[in-house]
């Protein structure tokens, strides 16, 4: 089990969160009903982007 803290740009608030997989730089995280792009990992901390939607996802 993986926990993670990730934030936004220009933003105070924090999303904490566990995953069963090690996340990576571009990947994507559904949370609910939001989306977020991981710009960048630095050990257990994101940066996280929204996402509006995703078209196409391949593996």
């Amino acid at each position: 089990m993986y926990y993670y803290k990730g934030a936004f740009r220009g933003a105070d608030n924090f999303i904490y969160f566990k995953s069963d997989v090690a996340l990576a730089e571009s990947d994507v995280v559904i949370l609910g009903e939001k989306k977020y792009f991981i710009e960048s990992v630095q050990k257990e901390f994101l940066l996280l982007q929204k996402v509006g939607s995703i078209v196409e996802v391949s593996t």
